[in-house]
């Protein structure tokens, strides 16, 4: 299944961001555990963790719970398409809209940003 993405931008992470998560399926919700957080846009995120959910033959509700530079972000997201890489698994998650949720993003990750530059200078 092709996925296109409709955003302005999609911040790709250069160091690691831990995210709690708990999978929601048709046979009940997961536990949670941990997965790495590899790029962020406002309505979508990459999430790269060990689990193989079978996304060819159920649709899975994720909660992502993540702290991107001060402020805890609570979302959840439909997981739209998986890919294999290095021995785990990339998903691609779509994310409910909600302005406040999408506004606390951009702003979280201007804050990081600006942080990351300059560490790096």
């Amino acid at each position: 299944m092709k996925y296109k993405r409709k955003e302005s931008f999609r911040h790709v992470f250069e160091r690691n961001v831990t995210v709690e998560y708990k999978v929601f399926s048709e046979q009940g919700e997961g536990k949670s555990e941990f997965c790495r957080l590899v790029d962020l846009s406002p309505s979508g995120a990459k999430i790269a963790m060990p689990m193989n959910l079978p996304v060819e033959k159920q649709t899975f509700q994720i909660e992502l719970n993540f702290v991107l530079y001060a402020k805890p972000i609570s979302v959840k997201g439909i997981v739209k398409w998986k890919l294999t890489q290095n021995g785990g698994y990339l998903y691609g998650i779509d994310l409910e809209e909600n302005e406040v949720v999408e506004e606390l993003i951009i702003s979280e990750l201007k804050l990081r940003r600006r942080q990351e530059v300059k560490e790096n200078n």
